[in-house]
């Protein structure tokens, strides 16, 4: 979100066209690129409101610009912003230069989120602005529930826990639990199985019986067997899981979803299963898997750098990605690439637990590429959508609204 002093102004969203207007004249004023008749209906709009006074001061303040230089700098495709720090620094040690041209590439940036400042000024019945602190929405965390095969469930956190179930001796520490293989005793483990379930706004990591490794991301459940038998080492999944899968040549791993079956031997990859995605995506990092779909029984076979994408009803598609902007999760970064803000949002909806609603249905469409830091609060990471889309957002409790 936009700072504290900026937060005032953002009240609500009119006469949108004028206020891209006015915006752009301001976005000028900073250059002293001005023409004469622009200056005249700019000074015009400054003596109707002092609010729109205000409005001008904050955003021609140093201040301001360096606070917004630093969190385009967090955006990797933005390096033309290094030119635009260059820019204001030469203006700032020679305030009366004219620097039109180079000036306005760069101040461009700034006209579509100032526009929506002025926007909101605009309403005739604009309330007084509230003076209570914004509303901070925390990043997830490491949580998870393991459900044992007696149904008995067992909160998990950061606390160290040590869990007995059928002979297995499971612990639990620092958001991560693992299975001692070497810990059995007595044939009930052989049937038991278990299910780790990770909520909204939680993580989890877990290595199971076999040594494979599994990082779960929010809202997901993962089903699977306290010892794996002869055979095949099977997992159901629901949400989204990465696994480093241990090698085992005489018993294949799979992973079952509703609409998939991938086998392995030994590979990392990721699977996506959200119920309310409809999809199921599987990205291979390493070694080589096959995707089964499970209503036709149809059969792709990937390879690393590979994504396969199972629509129901409509079959499997598989296409070359970067494989960073679906495993990045994992590793602590949300990294967004031509993403459309609807889905976008749902992501980050999973993570921060909060729900989201549109106010404009178009903004939906709108795209988005960014690399930001998975856990920072919310606030910072929609300060950055907000800085380089034509959207601005408004927290009430824990429902996020798209304007």
């Amino acid at each position: 979100m936009l700072e504290t002093e900026e937060k005032k102004i953002y009240l609500f969203m009119d006469k949108e066209e004028n206020a891209l207007r006015i915006s752009e004249f301001i976005s000028k004023s900073l250059g002293d690129c001005l023409e004469e008749g622009e200056l005249q209906e700019l000074e015009k709009w400054l003596t109707e409101d002092e609010r729109h006074r205000e409005l001008f001061a904050l955003w021609s303040s140093t201040e301001l610009m360096e606070r917004k230089a630093e969190v385009y700098e967090r955006l990797d495709y933005m390096r033309a912003w290094e030119k635009f720090r260059k820019v204001r620094q030469d203006k700032l040690s020679a305030r009366r230069r004219r620097i039109k041209i180079t000036w306005m590439k760069y101040a461009a940036m700034f006209i579509v989120p100032l526009g929506i400042a002025v926007a909101l000024l605009s309403k005739e019945d604009i309330k007084e602005e509230k003076t209570e602190e914004p509303i901070t929405v925390k990043a997830g965390k490491s949580q998870a529930v393991l459900v044992l095969s007696s149904g008995e469930r067992q909160v998990l956190d950061w606390g160290e826990r040590s869990i007995e179930d059928g002979g297995m001796k499971i612990s639990a520490d620092s958001g991560r639990i693992s299975y001692d293989g070497k810990s059995l005793s007595g044939a009930g483990v052989q049937d038991a199985f278990h299910m780790l379930e990770v909520p909204r706004g939680g993580e989890y990591f877990m290595t199971l019986e076999d040594g494979t490794k599994v990082w779960l991301n929010a809202a997901t459940r993962l089903k699977y067997p306290v010892v794996f038998a002869s055979g095949i080492r099977k997992v159901i999944l629901e949400g989204e899981a990465y696994f480093e899968v241990a090698r085992d040549i005489s018993r294949p791993f799979v992973v079952e979803t509703v609409q998939a079956k991938v086998s392995v031997l030994g590979t990392s990859f990721d699977v996506c299963a959200y119920a309310e995605e409809g999809k199921t995506w599987t990205t291979l990092e390493e070694g080589v898997v096959e995707v089964e779909s499970m209503d036709k029984g149809e059969k792709v076979r990937m390879v690393p750098g590979e994504q396969v994408c199972l629509t129901g009803g409509k079959g499997m598609e598989k296409y070359k990605v970067e494989t960073a902007l679906f495993t990045a999760w994992r590793s602590g970064r949300l990294v967004f690439k031509d993403m459309r803000l609807e889905d976008l949002m749902r992501n980050l909806a999973r993570w921060y637990d909060v729900k989201v609603e549109f106010y404009r249905e178009e903004a939906k469409d709108i795209v988005f590429t960014g690399d930001v830091k998975k856990y920072e609060d919310l606030n910072e990471v929609l300060e950055i959508i907000e800085l380089t889309s034509d959207v601005h957002f408004t927290i009430e409790g824990q429902s996020i609204i798209v304007h």
